[in-house]
Formats: C-alpha cells, structure tokens, sequence
C-alpha cells in the first residue's frame, strides 16, 4: 500500500515530462508550502500577544502547538491536491496503519486523556519546580501525551501524563514562599530559652529569612542523647539553598562560641580489671 502510494505520488509529480515545466510546478509548490507556514507563524505570534497574560502558559503553549500543526497539516493537503494525488489510497492506506496503530497506542491514549485532565486541573506550569516520586526538576513543557523537566542535574526527562497522574506529585514553586526546617538536638544541660533566643537572633540577621510569617520554635520530644528541636523559617522560594547553607553555618558557629553541645550517639564500654585479669590468665593456660 505505502509503495503504490509513492509510486503514484512521483508519477503525478512527473506527469508533464518537460522538465522546465516540472522544476517550475515544484518551486511553486515548495513557495506555496513555505508561505502558508509563514502565515501560519504570523497567525501564531498575534495570537499569542493577544493571550499573554489571559491564560497561563501552559495553555498558550497548546494553542501555539495547535496552530503550528494546522499549518503543517493544510501544507501537506495543498501538496496533495496539487499533484492531483487520489486522497483514497491515502486514506485507505491511513485506516490500515490506523488499525495496527490502535494497538499499539492504548497507552499513548491513556497518557493523551490524562494530558486533558492536566490542562483542566493546572497543578503546575511551565518553569514550575516540581518532583513526581523521585525525580524532581523544572517543568520544561507540558505536551499531550508527557511532559518533559530538567533535573537539577541537567538531565532531560520525559514522563507520561499517565504517570503524572498516578504518582505523588508536588508542586515545589507553587507558592512564592517557602518554610524551612531544621532538626537537630541540644544537651540536657542547656538552657532552652538560651537556645531559643540565640536561634531567633540568628534568623533575624540571616538576610533570606523572612520576618513574616515569624520563625517557629518547638521542642520536640526527649531523646535518648538529648532534646530534640525543630527550628522552621521561612524564605522566597528562590532562596533555598542560599537560607540553607547560610543558617546551618550560622548555627554551628554560634554554638561552638556559646559552648551549646549538640550531642551525638555515644557508646560507653566499662572493663572490670579483676575479671580482665581472670580472662588473661585462663587464655595464658
């Protein structure tokens, strides 16, 4: 089927055997094509001025996809007609590539029903940060059937909408900020509002983080080396790493200068000397 199709497509294509005649009906068509893909670009950049900032642009990359893939489509019919191609063998041959391709696709057409459901529920947008399982990056495109982010180690990944929308995903630059938290243990013998203060004094000349919402300072529980504590800021959402590194610097400095212990895991092994030299003699015998 394929091949009669283009044996018939290159036999309209040379019907008139002068050959000026036919590289003239081909610069025409190649003009023609490249035309109606420039207007069809125009027609896509107006549109496109006219919904910035009325649609997200996750919806205004759809329609810039649909009206680049209109042109292509009425490019290709023009063609066509052109040559006088009988669309039936095209159309014959489109339904039995049609039929094998329904097998193969049912989970492109899961992914492309759960593309829709993307659009309409909008839990991300381009440029978002976000993290489907284990795997986190920035939203590059969302397309129909997948999309597409860059890890923070520059990696390109594709994952299928169907994925997206049977995993766990979080949206990590959804809201403008962001809170922080920080866990780690004082000894029994420190003076918790002592801690407490000096973590609040901390943060206040900490540049990233923000007065508003105020950090937060809770004891957690009582562990067996020491007091649990969790200390929670808040920051731009831009600001994650910078606040990170920064505090936790600040944090072991000023303990170290202000002799606060945060303890760790200790293992104290006691010999009796009596039953050490029993064990010596009995290994010299």
């Amino acid at each position: 089927m394929n091949t009669a199709f283009f044996s018939e497509l290159w036999s309209e294509l040379r019907k008139n055997s002068d050959p000026l005649e036919f590289l003239s009906r081909l610069i025409s068509m190649i003009l023609m094509v490249v035309l109606i893909l420039l207007i069809f670009k125009l027609i896509q950049a107006a549109v496109s001025k006219g919904l910035k900032g009325r649609i997200t642009e996750q919806r205004a990359f759809m329609v810039r996809k649909g009206i680049n893939y209109t042109g292509m489509v009425l490019a290709i019919l023009f063609v066509f007609k052109n040559l006088g191609v009988d669309m039936s063998a095209i159309l014959g041959a489109a339904g039995v590539a049609g039929i094998v391709f329904g097998f193969a696709a049912q989970t492109s057409m899961s992914s492309l029903i759960s593309g829709f459901f993307l659009l309409s529920e909008k839990p991300f947008q381009l440029g978002d940060a976000i993290k489907v399982d284990d795997i986190t990056g920035i939203v590059l495109s969302v397309d129909l059937l997948s999309v597409k982010i860059r890890t923070y180690d520059n990696l390109f990944v594709r994952i299928p909408n169907e994925t997206i929308i049977k995993s766990n995903l979080t949206t990590i630059t959804r809201f403008p900020i962001r809170r922080l938290d920080i866990s780690f243990a004082v000894a029994y013998k420190e003076d918790l509002e002592r801690v407490q203060n000096l973590l609040f004094s901390l943060a206040q000349k900490n540049i990233y983080s923000l007065d508003n919402p105020a950090p937060f300072f809770g004891i957690d529980k009582f562990d067996s080396s020491g007091i649990a504590i969790i200390f929670c800021l808040w920051f731009e959402k831009s600001n994650f790493w910078n606040l990170k590194n920064s505090i936790i610097i600040d944090i072991k400095k000023s303990f170290e200068e202000e002799h606060i212990e945060i303890p760790y895991q200790k293992i104290d092994i006691t010999i009796n000397q009596d039953s050490a030299q029993s064990g010596e003699e009995r290994f010299n015998e």
